[in-house]
């Protein structure tokens, strides 16, 4: 990605706008490699900056993907928000969340990425707006379908741990990856798309008895 600003930014707009490289840049990053491999001084190289310059918009790696996480969860939520009413709770939800992958993942990677380098000003931060988010999404829920707030809130709460199990279990990398494509270990490749359907589809008749 080249970088529109040659020098440093120093108007709010300058900055506005290499903020924004700085997001797209790690956003395209955190969609193909692992956190581990997300590496902040290769960020750096691809906006057009250095290292140091990059610490002026973010001071770790975990601030800068809550910055991304938070970014697509709000994404996540005008999606869901057109989805709503157009057809059952399962597919509104599903359809959703299929529609942002890079959310899934974070999602899945999120409560081991963010256990430490964090302070408790950035943690509560960081869980209030993810609260607000719940409340939102709650809300919508509840509005379109047979839900209460409580019973919708509950229920996101439930489907973000099934993101978290089902992107680990579609997911697998390296000599796992290659050895379930054999034989009778194929039972082990599993389609994200089809588990998180499976799973949701269950949670929600749980809710719509």
């Amino acid at each position: 990605m080249q970088c529109i600003i040659r020098s440093r930014a120093t108007t709010p707009e300058q900055k506005a706008l290499r903020l924004a490289q700085i997001m797209d840049v790690t956003a395209a990053r955190f969609t193909t490699l692992s956190y581990e491999e997300v590496n902040l001084k290769h960020i750096a190289a691809d906006v057009g900056i250095t290292k140091a310059a990059l610490y002026r918009y973010f001071r770790n790696k975990e601030t800068l993907f809550l910055a991304v996480y938070s970014q697509e969860t709000q994404s996540l939520a005008q999606t869901a928000a057109s989805e709503m009413g157009q057809q059952s709770l399962t597919d509104s939800i599903c359809n959703t969340l299929i529609k942002h992958p890079l959310y899934c993942k974070l999602s899945a990677i999120m409560h081991t990425a963010l256990q430490c380098n964090l302070t408790q000003d950035e943690a509560r931060e960081f869980k209030t707006s993810l609260l607000q988010f719940m409340q939102q999404y709650a809300a919508m829920i509840s509005e379109h379908y047979a839900l209460s707030i409580e019973q919708a809130t509950e229920l996101i709460l439930q489907v973000q741990q099934v993101i978290i199990g089902c992107w680990h279990m579609s997911h697998s990398v390296g000599a796992v990856a290659e050895v379930i494509k054999e034989g009778p270990l194929q039972l082990f490749e599993l389609n994200f798309a089809d588990i998180l359907h499976s799973h949701i589809a269950r949670l929600v008749g749980s809710y719509q008895q």
